[in-house]
């Protein structure tokens, strides 16, 4: 043993100390993490080699060894507790216009004419034009691929099976729904399960009694048992929070839908459907495949939503289901994170671990029927986890998925998805239609195997594991473990220049605007519109550095000679859209604005519109004071 040896040893332990200090001081960085390990084992191998090995050092040395995965052990498994679900509500909040989700600007002309017309790229504008005219819907964002025709068609089939519309702003003629007894929203009778003889067996083995007393917590039972027959993998129950339901309706154009013709659906039971992790994980994120996808999810939970309505109703309950398409009457999210079956995350939207995550969509059951709702309280660490993982946002192809910390809007605390944006490219991709690429990337994104279902324990519990899986400073845990290492998320990647249907040079949104019995005004305007025709080098992945992460610059065959970004018609054989495309709606003087929405005879009121432009007014007892879903929820209920 010479002094050489020594110093090596010792410059070993130095460097082993300073990368513990690096690991420490990076908020547990990824690649600090595993030097440690490089680290210690460089060091154990010139002790070996260059030292003789005593027993005392041998003994020291297993004890170290093993302390030390007795530690990591405990801090990865051991039953830490679950970090409280946050208080996302933070101040006062509005109902949501229907009229202001994102494939809504897209239909009424918000973001532009081309995206609004469907960018007609797909086939001759003649014949696109008219399928408009027909179908009232624009060829290219669901019907592009006959699969999504066919999956998407089923939504459509069971619009009017969904029962007596109330609340919906529709001037719906539902069907009679064949073999019931049923002529509008219930039977004058209540009926119990089955006349009141039987409980399905499950449900009798867990009360201990065959006989159905007709309790919240029976029926809770019988609804979630026969919805997993009905083939959804999970249930939530929640007692509804008025400030889910849409303030003004899509399918008419704006019409305002009032508190109380809602005054008796109570309770939300919400059901799901796989979108099947295969499914997700082999489409490319931007391609055909992805709004099949949707069809297929849609369609199926919209089947099994209006099977569970029919037999409330049947029973002599009030019972109104919304699905995929455009037959929803609320915002899905709030569900099932205050059902207790999930978490906001994000995208802002719910992350249901044991739905896949992201990976499903949800059809919604508002009912009176007596049924015992979940602890809105549950938490899931999904929060927790998202703060330190931006997955997602590295994969958007068009940079909608932010990167930052939750902001506040609409009296929210969550991580706010540019919806303009993200919309737009969905229904205005030109390598396909629609995306996934968040979903496929998403570390809840996995199939329900004993492997996932340890690292979904590990996230929930581990103080220390959202760091390791996630982090944000370069490629976590999560990158190293993606299946295959197909996921664009990872900085070893460059990737593709986002291609969709853009507005001619120099669009901007013009308001006061009008698209049937709503006005859109100036406040409703994107944040930057200049992505919308090209300008703005954000609009997708180029030329954008975060983290060590770089994505390339648009390659020269995509540029005019300009320099200007031309993927705009790509597709389309003509070369470009046809000139001066019109806007589904019109535009208005200030003036007029006004007077129609003073006369009554046009509304108007996003969640984030001052009360002066919201018409009709917000209602004063949900959205004028800050209430937190526990107390709406309660307030509710007494509304008589």
């Amino acid at each position: 043993m010479t002094k050489t040896d020594r110093y090596v040893l010792w410059g070993i332990g130095a460097v082993w100390a300073l990368d513990l200090a690096t690991f420490i001081l990076t908020d547990f960085h990824i690649y600090a993490f595993l030097a440690l390990f490089v680290i210690a084992a460089l060091g154990f191998a010139w002790w070996g080699l260059r030292f003789q090995v005593t027993e005392p050092m041998r003994r020291n040395a297993a004890l170290g060894v093993t302390g030390f995965w007795t530690v990591a052990m405990a801090l990865l498994f051991a039953p830490w507790p679950i970090p409280d679900k946050p208080e996302y509500i933070v101040g006062e909040v509005h109902r949501f216009s229907e009229m202001e989700h994102g494939f809504s600007r897209v239909l009424t002309g918000v973001t532009g004419p081309n995206i609004a017309a469907g960018g007609l790229v797909y086939g001759d504008p003649a014949d696109q034009q008219s399928m408009m005219t027909e179908w009232g819907w624009p060829p290219n964002f669901i019907s592009g691929y006959p699969l999504a025709r066919a999956l998407f068609g089923g939504t459509i089939l069971m619009e009017r099976l969904r029962g007596a519309t109330t609340i919906g702003g529709e001037p719906a003629n539902p069907l009679r729904y064949s073999w019931s007894n049923f002529q509008g929203e219930k039977r004058d009778k209540k009926l119990g399960w089955n006349k009141g003889d039987l409980l399905l067996g499950e449900v009798a083995k867990a009360m201990g009694s065959a006989k159905a007393t007709y309790t919240p917590h029976e029926n809770t039972l019988m609804v979630k048992s026969i919805a997993s027959w009905l083939g959804s993998p999970r249930i939530a129950i929640a007692a509804v929070d008025p400030r889910w339901f849409y303030s003004h309706d899509l399918s008419t154009y704006g019409t305002p839908l009032p508190l109380k013709d809602a005054k008796d659906l109570k309770y939300v039971i919400q059901i799901f459907t796989d979108q099947d992790w295969t499914r997700i994980h082999n489409d490319a994120g931007t391609s055909w495949w992805s709004v099949s996808n949707s069809g297929q999810a849609y369609s199926t939970s919209a089947w099994i939503g209006i099977r569970m309505a029919q037999m409330l109703r049947d029973m002599g309950y009030v019972a109104r289901v919304g699905f995929g398409g455009m037959n929803y009457e609320n915002i899905e999210t709030p569900a099932s994170v205050y059902s207790g079956i999930g978490e906001y995350g994000r995208l802002s939207d719910a992350v249901v671990p044991t739905a896949g995550g992201l990976r499903f969509k949800s059809a919604t059951i508002f009912t009176d029927f007596p049924l015992e709702a979940g602890d809105p309280k549950q938490g899931w660490g999904i929060t927790r986890m998202c703060a330190n993982c931006d997955r997602c946002a590295r994969a958007c192809p068009v940079n909608s998925v932010p990167m930052g910390e939750p902001t506040v809007e609409n009296g929210v605390k969550i991580w706010q998805v540019d919806k303009d944006k993200c919309t737009r490219f969905r229904t205005g991709n030109l390598n396909g239609n629609m995306c996934g690429a968040c979903l496929a990337v998403c570390p809840y994104n996995k199939p329900d195997t004993a492997f996932h279902r340890v690292g979904n324990y590990i996230i929930r519990h581990s103080p220390i594991a959202t760091y390791l899986f996630g982090n944000i400073h370069g490629v976590g845990l999560e990158d190293w473990l993606d299946f295959e290492y197909s996921s664009e998320a990872s900085p070893y990647n460059v990737s593709r220049p986002a291609r969709w249907i853009q507005e001619d040079p120099g669009w901007k949104a013009t308001f006061p605007y009008q698209v049937g019995q709503y006005i859109y005004t100036e406040r409703d305007r994107s944040k930057n519109e200049e992505w919308a025709s090209g300008v703005d080098p954000k609009m997708g992945k180029v030329g954008l550095s975060y983290k060590g992460t770089t994505w390339g610059k648009i390659p020269d065959r995509l540029l005019d000679a300009s320099g200007r970004n031309r993927n705009v018609h790509w597709d389309y054989e003509a070369g470009e859209l046809p000139p001066n495309l019109p806007l589904p709606g019109k535009l208005l003087t200030p003036e007029e604005a006004t007077a129609l929405l003073k006369e009554g005879k046009a509304f108007s009121g996003a969640s984030y519109s001052p009360d002066d432009e919201v018409f009709p007014p917000r209602d004063p007892k949900y959205e004028k004071q800050t209430l937190t879903y526990e107390q709406a929820a309660r307030m509710w209920a007494e509304e008589k």
